[in-house]
């Protein structure tokens, strides 16, 4: 990682073809496209809009041309531009100069309410849309005997009412992840553990937690007593306590033994049980907003 951050910053056409080439092999396996627009937001972390602009108007021309050649049509390029790497640009810009970590953080989530919008804009009923979309995967169920024919309606209706907040809270997660890795580059290559100590200390306003716990009884309430509209936005929301959430395990397995044993322990339980890990670290996240676990662990580990 540290190798491909220092050919990033060698100049623009370095960064330009490690952006193009990442985010084209992304098209094969899909996160990698993280690693793709990091180093776009990496150049804007730390050499400022005007290298930024370069590196991007390189590559967005390198993959029309790549697009071009592949599929016969350089369009896609523009909405990789659009959709991945300029949402990564203004956050790094955002970063670069507020120099919090938190405040960019929650900048992120007018990105994950933009998702919500232009749903509602090209399909009007996001949720039909998706109930529709996902009315062969129900049939599944019912011809390979999990399901009958009711249980399999019920479950395609319950998840396509989420499907448009899901949406839009994992792009909204994808931006995040990328200007995290591009910060985490910028501390390894010129401020050794700055990163660390920036996440360990993430705190998201308590406007942003109030608004979360709504979201979250909101969430836990009936669906027919909540619009879907309001869920979908309110799903956005809660994307920020969970990072913040990540940030208490950090901080808190910092000052202990066998820490790194801890916190892979945490990120193998995310991946095996996923929904269940994630309502866990977002409450306590938007818990946190109150009562700021990792200031009373230190005040435990010095008393």
């Amino acid at each position: 990682m540290k190798a491909l951050a220092s050919f990033v910053m060698r100049g623009t056409s370095q960064s330009a073809m490690a952006t193009t080439g990442l985010t084209m092999l992304s098209l094969i396996f899909p996160f990698i496209g993280i690693l793709g627009s990091a180093c776009a937001g990496l150049v804007f972390l730390r050499q400022g809009i005007s290298a930024g602009i370069k590196t991007l108007l390189l590559s967005t021309l390198a993959i029309a041309l790549l697009m071009g050649v592949i599929i016969g049509n350089p369009l896609p390029a523009v909405g990789i531009l659009l959709v991945f790497w300029l949402p990564v640009a203004v956050l790094g810009m955002v970063l670069r100069n507020t120099m919090s970590l938190a405040f960019t953080t929650q900048v992120a989530i007018g990105f994950g309410l933009l998702v919500v919008l232009i749903q509602y804009i090209v399909l009007s009923d996001p949720a039909a849309f998706w109930q529709e979309y996902l009315q062969p995967l129900g049939q599944r169920f019912v011809d390979t005997g999990l399901l009958d024919q009711s249980q399999s309606r019920q479950l395609v209706e319950q998840i396509s009412v989420v499907m448009c907040g899901v949406i839009a809270v994992v792009y909204m997660l994808q931006l995040v992840s990328s200007l995290y890795l591009a910060r985490w580059w910028q501390a390894v290559l010129y401020n050794p553990g700055g990163f660390a100590k920036e996440f360990h200390q993430l705190r998201v306003h308590r406007m942003v937690g109030a608004v979360g716990v709504l979201a979250l009884l909101f969430m836990l309430m009936p669906g027919e007593h909540v619009p879907v509209t309001l869920n979908c936005m309110g799903a956005v929301f809660l994307g920020v306590p969970f990072l913040q959430g990540l940030a208490v395990a950090h901080g808190v397995f910092k000052g202990m033994k066998s820490a790194q044993l801890w916190l892979v322990l945490v990120y193998l339980l995310l991946i095996v049980f996923m929904p269940q890990m994630m309502m866990a670290l977002t409450v306590i996240g938007l818990m946190d907003v109150w009562i700021d676990f990792r200031a009373r662990f230190r005040q435990r580990q010095s008393g």
